[in-house]
């Protein structure tokens, strides 16, 4: 027999811990990153705010805790600690759940902006300049961030959820109750994270339900398939209809 054959799979040993160091990274740089655009000569310049905005403060926590917890405490595989795999199909779900998924949001959105007279801003960052929405509208909010936020929140966020809710060796009753602890655990989780990014006014009611809707609908997905694929693709989709929007859709007036 070969060694392969004979080795033991290695303990999994990530769960909580590693979700709340993600928590504390992710607070930690995104401090950082607030210090370092405010810093002279780098406030003028759009592309560097954003990417040091997107890395340091948002990619970088997330994948840096990703790793660790797969490569010391885990098996060493995305695929198999976190279900990071996609096949032909999660393209055609995932595209459909994603682009529903913001067509309910755009209907959420104007009802309350019927309800309170106010408009309902889209979740775009008002990109001017066409290389970069290109750079940063569609390759990182519709490829990189869908790939690190799903491997955070419906990776290790939903899968320490669910092992610490329903040990190995619990009741099929127990496993299903630990799914749906996680999958709303998991969205209140990716809700809070976007908060920076929510308008105060009366449409941040409506981007925060959507937010938590869209966290629970890809966290559903990520339970029953026991991939990350559908809900990558679905968050990619979801993403991209803004930039889609927004070259679409003339600037609108505001008093």
């Amino acid at each position: 027999m070969t060694p392969n054959e004979t080795a033991q799979p290695r303990e999994v040993r990530w769960g909580l811990v590693d979700v709340v160091a993600g928590i504390a990274a992710f607070a930690v740089l995104s401090a950082v990153a607030r210090v370092l655009v405010r810093l002279p000569g780098v406030g003028g310049e759009p592309a560097l705010v954003l990417g040091i905005e997107q890395v340091v403060g948002g990619w970088l926590p997330l994948v840096a805790v990703v790793l660790v917890a797969t490569w010391w405490r885990g098996r060493r595989s995305l695929r198999l600690d976190f279900g990071l795999r996609i096949r032909p199909v999660d393209l055609v779900v995932g595209l459909g759940v994603g682009v529903g998924l913001r067509l309910a949001a755009l209907g959420l959105a104007e009802l309350v902006r019927q309800a309170t007279g106010t408009r309902a801003t889209a979740f775009s960052g008002g990109v001017g300049d066409p290389v970069l929405f290109v750079l940063f509208a569609v390759l990182a909010a519709s490829v990189v961030s869908p790939v690190v936020e799903e491997l955070y929140f419906r990776g290790l966020v939903l899968r320490s959820i669910e092992r610490a809710v329903a040990p190995a060796g619990s009741t099929d009753a127990r496993r299903r109750r630990a799914a749906t602890i996680a999958v709303l655990g998991s969205a209140l989780l990716f809700t809070a994270f976007h908060l920076d990014g929510v308008p105060e006014t009366a449409a941040a009611a409506s981007r925060l339900l959507t937010l938590f809707v869209v966290g629970i609908v890809l966290g559903l997905m990520a339970v029953v398939t026991k991939r990350l694929g559908p809900s990558i693709v679905a968050h990619g989709a979801f993403n991209l209809t803004v930039a889609v929007l927004e070259i679409v859709t003339p600037p609108a007036v505001t008093g």
